[in-house]
């Protein structure tokens, strides 16, 4: 337990510092450009975290694997970091490929007229893809203190580089984004230097069907991680789609502010998956990780829900200016949409932590109810806000209840042995 409140302390310290690096980033290009550029490129930056959804999986499928592995020696693990970034470097040049051939397409759906935002978007995309691989393996090897490092290179630099290319120079959206992937390739080589003694070991061959049984987790994980991605992401791009430029860019000021509900407590659960993991190898109990999570999860998520519902005005002039202080009504729904979904996010975690895929039918459900009612739904942008709340709450309460009387029946059965 010690062990565990002291991981969180270091990675809370860490990612809560890489947290304040990513507003301050969004805080410099919100007060350099105009309310209609920050909402272009905010859209676009969110299909990094969409595309990147099948490698946000890595550190919850390797923190599963890698504690095994790493129990004969580190050369099992170089094999596993040399055959990923193989398998994702063919990736990443499909997506590149399939992006520059559907430049038409994008341009048509997002309202812009220039290509070369979307030419730095496909680059920060396909870096985000790889960079994910060494901290994944970080993670896994419990290595908390490098992982926390590595979490504010990205951040850090993105905040240095907004300051030159968006400020300084004027580069607007494409200053933005090329500073995203600057950033972006700076974390892959910071990832890749903390690896250096795992790189110098010797290669040893995996255990048979490892690979086999590694996709035979994944699917679960990558489900879920794709639809969470999808709930915390796709509602600024479909607002750009649907809504005025105005009310886009207000919403993406919105929803750049209230994912702090979401990010600031779900750091911890780069501490509960692998300490669950761990738990769970070595036959321990593991329900006390849950409900501590779940208990500093709902502390930290109402600390933030209730300030931008109580000053969301202010806070908004605080960090991006008065020009967006019209956001204000939004940040009050997307907040608490925010904080339910950083929520379900531990629950989520948990479970996969321990092969129980009770929750992918109400979560999958869930996201498309939400895009179903947005695609008919849409005439304005609080309505959109409105029906991710809705979304958001109700997986919550389905899994919610779905893991509490799983809990119960699982301690009643086990009385009945005692």
């Amino acid at each position: 337990m010690r062990r565990f409140i002291r991981n969180n302390i270091i990675i809370l310290a860490f990612f809560n510092s890489a947290s304040v690096f990513n507003y301050l980033f969004q805080v410099v290009v919100g007060r350099s450009i105009s309310t209609i550029d920050y909402g272009i490129f905010n859209s676009l930056f969110a299909m990094v975290s969409i595309f990147s959804a099948p490698v946000s999986i890595l550190h919850i499928v390797f923190s599963r694997f890698i504690v095994n592995l790493s129990l004969s020696g580190m050369g099992k693990v170089k094999t596993l970091l040399v055959k990923s970034f193989k398998i994702m470097l063919v990736f990443s040049g499909v997506i590149l490929l399939s992006g520059i051939v559907a430049i038409p397409l994008i341009k048509d759906f997002f309202h812009i007229e220039e290509a070369t935002p979307i030419l730095l978007l496909l680059a920060t995309i396909c870096f985000s893809l790889l960079f994910p691989i060494p901290f994944a393996i970080l993670e896994g090897l419990h290595r908390f203190t490098r992982l926390g490092i590595g979490s504010g290179c990205s951040p850090l630099t993105r905040f240095l580089g907004a300051l030159l290319f968006v400020t300084v120079l004027g580069g607007g959206v494409n200053g933005a984004l090329l500073t995203a992937s600057v950033a972006s390739a700076f974390t892959l080589a910071f990832g890749i230097w903390s690896l250096k003694d795992i790189l110098k070991s010797s290669s040893e061959s995996l255990p048979d069907g490892m690979f086999r049984d590694m996709a035979r987790y994944s699917g679960p994980v990558l489900i879920a991680t794709t639809m969470t991605m999808v709930l915390g992401n796709i509602d600024i791009s479909l607002v750009r789609h649907y809504c005025t430029p105005e009310e886009a860019g207000l919403y993406a000021t919105a929803a750049i502010l209230g994912r702090i509900a979401l990010f600031l407590p779900s750091t911890l659960l780069t501490v509960l998956f692998p300490s669950i993991a761990k738990a769970r190898e070595l036959g321990e109990k593991d329900k006390y990780l849950l409900w501590t999570s779940l208990s500093l999860t709902a502390f930290l998520a109402l600390a933030v829900v209730l300030l931008f519902n109580l000053w969301p005005e202010q806070l908004i002039s605080l960090f991006l200016g008065d020009k967006h202080r019209e956001a204000a009504s939004l940040l009050k729904i997307i907040s608490i949409a925010m904080g339910i979904l950083s929520l379900a996010n531990v629950i989520v975690s948990y479970s996969l932590a321990r092969s129980n895929y009770d929750f992918l039918f109400p979560l999958v459900a869930g996201v498309i109810l939400m895009i179903i009612l947005i695609l008919n739904y849409h005439d304005t942008a609080t309505t959109i806000a409105y029906i991710m709340l809705l979304s958001v709450s109700s997986i919550f309460i389905i899994i919610f209840v779905q893991l509490f009387f799983k809990t119960i029946n699982a301690s009643t059965a086990t009385q009945k042995r005692i």
